[in-house]
C-alpha cells in the first residue's frame, strides 16, 4: 500500500464547501450537504465525505494511522456539539492534525492558533471507496463567511494510484 494524502481549500460561503484537487485522487473529501439554523443563534453543519474508489480508509494505533480528515479553523466551534457516524471519533485541536509521511506534514494548511480544528479519524473497520459517509456534524456560533482548509489522509493501492494518471 502506498500512503496517499489529500488537502484542499474550503471556502465558506453559508458553509459551502468548495475544494480542488492536490494529488493524483480525491481520497477522502469532505463537503456539507446540511446548514441547520439553531434556535440559540448557533448552526449546525452537516457533512458528508467521498471516499474515492482507489482508496480505503483504515483505523490503526501507529502514526500516521488512523486515517482521517481535518476541517482547518472552524471558528466559533460550540464543544461537546460535534457527532460522528458509527466507527469515527472526533477530536478538536487548535494545531493540526496534518497528513504525515515519515514523520513530516506533507500538506502546510493555514492553521490559525486559537481557532479549532476538527478531525474525525477511522476507528472501525477498514472503508474501501467509492462510498460516501454521512452523519458528520458539528455547531458554531459564527454567521458569516469564513475561508479554511482541509486536509485528509487514506490509502491507495500502488496500481489504483497510478491507474488513475495525473489529474
Amino acid at each position: 500500500m502506498v500512503r496517499f494524502l489529500r488537502t484542499g481549500w474550503v471556502a465558506v460561503t453559508v458553509w459551502a464547501v468548495l475544494l480542488t484537487s492536490a494529488g493524483v485522487a480525491w481520497a477522502m473529501q469532505p463537503t456539507v450537504v446540511q446548514i441547520e439554523k439553531n434556535n440559540d443563534g448557533t448552526s449546525t453543519y452537516h457533512f458528508k465525505i467521498k471516499i474515492d474508489d482507489a482508496v480505503t480508509v483504515e483505523s490503526g494505533k501507529e502514526a500516521p494511522n488512523p486515517d482521517f480528515f481535518t476541517i482547518f479553523n472552524f471558528d466559533g466551534f460550540v464543544p461537546d456539539s460535534a457527532k460522528s457516524p458509527e466507527g469515527w471519533t472526533f477530536s478538536t485541536s487548535t494545531n493540526g492534525v496534518t497528513p504525515l509521511r515519515g514523520g513530516k506534514a506533507l500538506v502546510n494548511p493555514l492553521d490559525v492558533e486559537g481557532i479549532p480544528n476538527l478531525t474525525w479519524s477511522r476507528t472501525g473497520p477498514a472503508l474501501k471507496g467509492p462510498v460516501e459517509i454521512t452523519g458528520f456534524s458539528a455547531r458554531t456560533k459564527t454567521a458569516g463567511t469564513m475561508v479554511g482548509e482541509y486536509g485528509s489522509q487514506g490509502d491507495a493501492d500502488a496500481g489504483d494510484a497510478q491507474s488513475q494518471g495525473p489529474q
